[in-house]
């Protein structure tokens, strides 16, 4: 694995680790403000940390009705722009006990170091529905997860 692959994989399982154990301030450590999402249906500029933890209360509140079990993200390419900027592609998968929730999505991210941190600058992901912070919309009563 490349240096930027391996730093960008080491940022992906940190802030998925962060938001799977509801560590905001583990979250908020690796995310630059503003933060720009850019989805199928627009832009989300977020300017202020309560528009971030706004966001992230909404997500994790996703990943909780819809009973997330494994949030994986894997770096499909990533590339090293300057000493300290990256960006690159990476999968997510969303599972419940093994069971996929959605297929999997490409994402594209482009972080920045900051007093040797690297932070997200900004998201672009290939869902074509997606309503951020909010994925998946099906009723809690169409999910089966481990629990069932």
């Amino acid at each position: 694995m490349q240096a930027a692959e391996a730093i960008l994989q080491a940022y992906l399982d940190k802030v998925a680790d962060a938001v799977m154990h509801d560590d905001w301030p583990r979250y908020l450590a690796a995310m630059t403000l503003p933060f720009h999402l850019v989805t199928h249906n627009g832009n989300i500029a977020l300017t202020t940390e309560a528009d971030l933890r706004a966001t992230y209360d909404g997500f994790r509140q996703t990943l909780q009705v819809q009973r997330v079990t494994d949030y994986i993200r894997l770096v499909q390419t990533a590339k090293q722009i300057d000493d300290d900027l990256i960006t690159g592609s990476y999968i997510t998968h969303l599972l419940s006990g093994g069971q996929r929730l959605l297929d999997p999505f490409t994402s594209q991210i482009t972080l920045r170091r900051s007093e040797s941190v690297w932070c997200a600058v900004s998201i672009t992901n290939a869902l074509v529905s997606s309503r951020w912070p909010l994925l998946l919309h099906p009723s809690p009563s169409q999910i089966k997860g481990p629990d069932q």
